[in-house]
């Protein structure tokens, strides 16, 4: 009797199978797109936000930051802006809980 039912189980098994293998491939290609894109986006402005970095310094202190210093700093804003992605993406859904959906955004 279990040989009745393997033929019958094999087909929907393979198509699931190819659905699965596909929905790994589209959430590859589309979590390696949005990576790219997110990475283009911290790095399209980063002319003008060393500059604002430099001339913020500056209006503090009365002196230029070092070049070093511009990228040091420059470097610390596009490492902790994941960082930050990730403490607003685990505080979400705990704001959203106790504060209601439309009050938290």
């Amino acid at each position: 009797m279990e040989d009745e039912l393997e033929p019958s189980l094999r087909p929907r098994t393979q198509i699931q199978g190819r659905i699965l293998l596909l929905t790994i491939c589209a959430a590859g290609i589309g979590g390696t797109f949005q990576f790219g894109y997110n990475l283009s986006i911290i790095n399209a402005p980063t002319l003008h936000i060393q500059e604002f970095t430099n001339e913020t310094w500056q209006a503090r202190t009365g002196e230029p930051l070092p070049d070093h210093l511009v990228l040091l700093m420059w470097s610390l804003i596009v490492s902790l802006y994941p960082l930050g992605g990730l403490f607003g993406a685990l505080l979400a859904g705990p704001l959203a809980i106790t504060l209601g959906r439309s009050p938290s955004w």
